[in-house]
């Protein structure tokens, strides 16, 4: 059993990475996105003293999916929207620790907010090394049809979200590095199928460390703010390992497979099955759901199905899985995404 648990971590050691998400690094902004400026400066600082190799994220996808050996603990930098704190909060102490960093931003929004940096900006960060990618044209809720559109009007107006923002990218930047950060972490099939075939890698905002096994276009980060952002979790979130999965399924009240976040408005509990690598690994699986702490799991050999004990809130949530790996400090980590409509199926408004 002990050489069992050694290979998984080896293995996972080996092909592994993390993303790290911000949005406003900044002491006055919303809480709910934001960090402090102390709050990164101690993030960044923990990275710089345990040995982190943090790589441009285009470099981490490039050698994960040619199925290239990482060193370990390899990490990623990210931010979401283009805010100008992080040029004048951030971005001093990325240079600082000479850390590289990708920039996310909405192109329709970049030089008319003083809230946002501008396009004169962007070209400076991407001479000194910084990586700017796609996060569509305006930031909507790409899942979401308007009032009287058609599925195909939607899929057209997604579609171009996306592809417009690339083109602009190009034009202003000279180049576009292939990746897409969904607004708000949302997308379904239909969604990813259009990352697919424009050759865009995609990346959510459910947490967990991946490797070369994982969705190219739904790729995990772990997002932080103001109420999440304790050094102690941190540094649990930053050490994680993928979980060694063979498979994930969800299922609704049917027993129906789930093949989107969203769930049919009568499956408020939906089944999760984990099939691992290992009987040992499964018996250590500990999995936690929004806003319902701990999920039991039934454990039968190699697999944990997971019944939920509450309805999932309104909106977007997760269920959260780790188990400990045999490293001190170093957990499994696997999070499956799902997002729930109102009670009377209607989309619900944002805080």
């Amino acid at each position: 059993m002990v050489l069992i648990t050694l290979l998984l971590f080896q293995t996972s050691a080996l092909h592994a990475a993390v993303i790290i998400q911000y949005h406003h690094v900044d002491d006055d902004t919303p809480p709910v996105t934001s960090v402090t400026v102390q709050q990164f400066a101690e993030h960044m600082q923990y990275l710089a003293d345990n040995d982190f190799n943090v790589w441009p994220l285009p470099k981490i996808i490039h050698a994960l999916r040619n199925k290239k050996p990482l060193p370990e603990k390899v990490i990623a930098i990210t931010f979401d929207d283009g805010y100008k704190s992080v040029l004048t909060s951030a971005v001093p102490l990325l240079r600082k620790h000479r850390f590289p960093y990708t920039i996310f931003i909405n192109t329709d929004l970049i030089g008319h907010s003083q809230e946002f940096m501008s396009w004169k900006q962007l070209q400076q960060l991407k001479q000194e090394g910084a990586t700017i990618a796609n996060h569509t044209t305006v930031h909507s809720h790409l899942m979401r049809q308007r009032e009287n559109e058609s599925y195909l009007q939607w899929q057209k107006r997604i579609e171009e979200e996306i592809t417009q923002a690339e083109s602009v990218i190009k034009r202003k930047l000279g180049e576009s590095p292939g990746l897409l950060a969904y607004p708000y972490g949302e997308y379904n099939r239909q969604i990813k199928l259009i990352a697919r075939n424009h050759k865009l890698t995609a990346f959510a905002q459910h947490s967990g460390a991946f490797d070369d096994r994982v969705d190219w276009q739904a790729v995990p980060r772990f997002a932080f703010n103001q109420m999440y952002a304790e050094m102690k979790g941190f540094a649990d979130k930053v050490n994680s390992l993928p979980m060694p999965l063979l498979s994930a399924i969800a299922r609704d009240h049917r027993g129906e497979p789930l093949d989107d976040p969203l769930i049919p408005h009568h499956s408020r509990r939906p089944t999760l099955k984990l099939t691992l690598e290992s009987a040992e690994l499964a018996q250590r699986v500990r999995c936690f759901a929004s806003g319902q702490g701990r999920v039991p799991g039934e454990v039968d050999n190699t697999t944990v199905t997971l019944q939920l004990q509450q309805d999932l809130p309104v909106g977007r949530s997760r269920i959260n899985c780790t188990a400990p790996s045999s490293l001190a400090g170093r957990f499994y980590w696997y999070s499956h995404f799902f997002m729930r409509k109102t009670d009377d199926d209607e989309w619900y408004e944002e805080p």
